[in-house]
């Protein structure tokens, strides 16, 4: 593995994304198509994004001068740029490439093709963080509408498209909205990942703080016992995400002890 980073290092090549498709404008190159997948995932693990750039644009020459432009293996290339280029902190750019890779999506598979409902997701989650809520809503719904034609919704990734549509409703406040795609999202991985799934835990941690939201405390107390229940089980006991649903699960029971505290006098006064 060394030897692969001191042999990439060693490189000069120009590190500018590769425009022209023209096999005679690519100079032979040492490493080969895999050596650069391998390194690319090197550096995505040590977080170095100035080096995923660097690999993921090399790569993507190599994909077009074997594959062409219009090829799959050209598209995922592109991907990887796309992710390269957004951890860097090059939004703009980012959206660029991952809007040629839908471009060419639709080229090889047809306009509407389920294999752009992941870009459109990952486009969702660039607008979302950017603070875009209009394109962050319409790449989430494209994305759900895709997996649900294709897949249905006893699926995964439809189960997932659900609970990144609730996930957005519920940060812009819009519970109700949210309530119906967490529940989905739930139902889907309790069938197929049943309660021993750390995507089933996220649902029901989801769903809890939605109801709570929504002033529903004992709903939002089952769910949040059903997350930590499925957590205790597949996590260590120090870790953060069930520290946090047992200090959520707390604020919970406080509410509904306030809540009924407030009922018993409501009506004892009616009594009297």
């Amino acid at each position: 593995m060394m030897n692969l980073l001191t042999k990439f290092s060693s490189l000069n090549d120009s590190k500018s994304i590769i425009k022209s498709e023209k096999k005679d404008d690519i100079m032979p190159n040492p490493l080969s198509i895999e050596d650069y997948e391998e390194l690319f995932l090197i550096y995505k693990e040590e977080s170095n994004f100035k080096k995923m750039v660097e690999v993921s644009e090399k790569l993507l020459r190599l994909h077009l001068n074997k594959f062409g432009k219009y090829h799959k293996k050209a598209v995922v290339a592109i991907l990887k740029l796309a992710e390269a280029t957004y951890s860097s902190g090059e939004e703009n750019k980012a959206i660029l490439l991952y809007e040629k890779a839908i471009t060419i999506n639709n080229r090889i598979y047809g306009l509407d093709c389920l294999e752009n409902a992941s870009v459109f997701s990952l486009l969702g989650n660039i607008y979302f963080a950017m603070d875009n809520q209009e394109e962050a809503l319409s790449y989430y719904k494209r994305a759900l509408n895709l997996r649900k034609e294709s897949l249905g919704e006893l699926h995964p990734l439809t189960a997932k498209s659900n609970h990144e549509l609730g996930f957005f409703y519920a940060s812009i406040e819009e519970y109700e909205l949210a309530l119906p795609l967490f529940e989905s999202a739930l139902a889907t991985r309790v069938e197929l990942y049943r309660m021993s799934h750390p995507q089933t835990a996220i649902s029901y941690n989801s769903l809890a703080l939605c109801y709570y939201h929504l002033f529903e405390y004992n709903k939002a107390y089952k769910m949040m016992l059903k997350a930590i229940e499925i957590k205790e089980l597949i996590l260590p006991s120090d870790d953060k995400s069930l520290f946090l649903c047992k200090k959520n699960l707390v604020e919970m029971e406080k509410n509904i002890s306030f809540k009924s505290s407030l009922l018993r006098k409501l009506l004892s006064f009616f009594r009297k």
